[in-house]
């Protein structure tokens, strides 16, 4: 008996709080999610970039 009270007592927390109260979670976030666009910031810039001329590359090469 005591036990279902114990359960109906036990407040219910939306998975919003949840996520805002643990702190180490919202550090691996935070981290995660800059680390995440800073990375694909970057792809984009590097697939921005005009390729190099044949002749330049050659020059280098040799």
């Amino acid at each position: 008996m005591e036990n279902e009270n114990e359960k109906e007592n036990k407040p219910k927390y939306s998975f919003g709080r949840m996520i805002m109260d643990d702190y180490m979670l919202l550090l691996f976030l935070g981290v995660t999610i800059y680390a995440i666009f800073y990375l694909l910031w970057g792809v984009m810039e590097l697939s921005n970039l005009p390729t190099i001329p044949e002749e330049l590359k050659n020059s280098l090469l040799k």
